[in-house]
Parts: structure tokens; C-alpha cells; sequence
């Protein structure tokens, strides 16, 4: 599906357009639908909302961008869907130019996995404050108290000598 949106000309960057120092600004509110993510412990329902700009520096082309969503996520505690804000501040991407054909670069690639991976892999409902916590505490790893703890730390290879 996301390969629709590679040819639609809101997702696009014309480099010939940024020849002799020009600067493209990029303010765009795009569908999630070009994320194009299709789990159950992964939804994306918010635009994608993508300000910035594309010019050209040697050989390259470069994107400076700010880009904002949200995704849901279930709740590591609870499984509840938990709604995620993601937030780029200052993404920097670099294309080389013999590596853009036509001319035209699409913003479809670069903005979907930028969002992908700053999305994390474990999220918890009410800030942090999962109610059902207390319920499933007893199954949680205790921390070992400054009583048990040995205070030097084990140390398997005290006693080896290297002659």
C-alpha cells in the first residue's frame, strides 16, 4: 500500500528545483495510511504532521525535518492500548544525488522508517502508573536489598593469575 503514496506529489521532492542554493520548505499533514502497518500490537490512526526542508549540499540531498504522530501500543503491564506520542525534533537524512534517478525523491521510505524505529517497543498505561502493577507486583524480580548484596560484586576470575 505504501508504494501508492511514493507517487503522490505531496511525498515528493523535486532536486531539480534545489539547484543554485534553493530551499524547499516542507509543511505537510500526511494520513498514517502510508505507514502502512498492519498489526495488532502496532496501530497508527493520527496524521503524520512533517514541517522542515530539503536542499541540496554537494552531492546530496538533504532533509532537515520535525515530525509528529502517535502511535497505540499495548500496555506492558495490562495489554491495554496505550496511545504513544512520537516525536522528531531535528532529523537529519541524506540521499545521495546519482542515487535519485528521475529527479524526484520520494518522502514515503525515509518518513516511514524514521517513524518505525523511533516508536518503542514497550509503553505503559497512565504515565508509567499501570493500575493493574500492584496485582502482578508479587511476579515481579525484587531488587536484592544492601544486606544480601555482596558489596564487592562477584568476581569469578579473582584468584586467576596471568603469568
Amino acid at each position: 500500500m505504501k508504494d501508492q503514496f511514493a507517487n503522490e506529489d505531496r511525498f515528493r521532492i523535486h532536486t531539480e528545483s534545489l539547484r543554485n542554493g534553493h530551499v524547499e520548505k516542507i509543511q505537510e499533514e500526511f494520513s498514517c495510511d502510508f505507514i502502512d502497518v498492519k498489526e495488532d500490537r502496532l496501530i497508527f490512526k493520527d496524521p503524520v504532521f512533517v514541517s522542515g526542508e530539503a536542499y541540496l549540499a554537494d552531492s546530496d540531498l538533504v532533509l532537515h525535518l520535525d515530525i509528529e504522530t502517535k502511535a497505540i501500543i499495548p500496555c506492558s503491564i495490562c495489554n491495554e492500548p496505550v496511545e504513544v506520542p512520537i516525536d522528531l525534533k531535528g532529523l537529519y537524512l541524506t540521499e545521495p544525488l546519482d542515487q535519485i534517478k528521475t529527479g524526484l525523491f520520494s518522502l514515503v521510505e525515509p518518513l516511514r522508517e524514521a517513524i518505525l524505529i523511533e516508536t518503542p517497543a514497550f509503553a505503559e498505561c497512565n504515565q508509567g502508573n499501570c493500575p493493574a502493577r500492584n496485582e502482578l507486583e508479587k511476579y515481579f524480580k525484587k531488587p536484592l536489598s544492601s544486606e544480601t548484596e555482596d558489596p564487592d560484586g562477584y568476581r569469578p576470575f579473582e584468584n586467576l593469575k596471568l603469568d
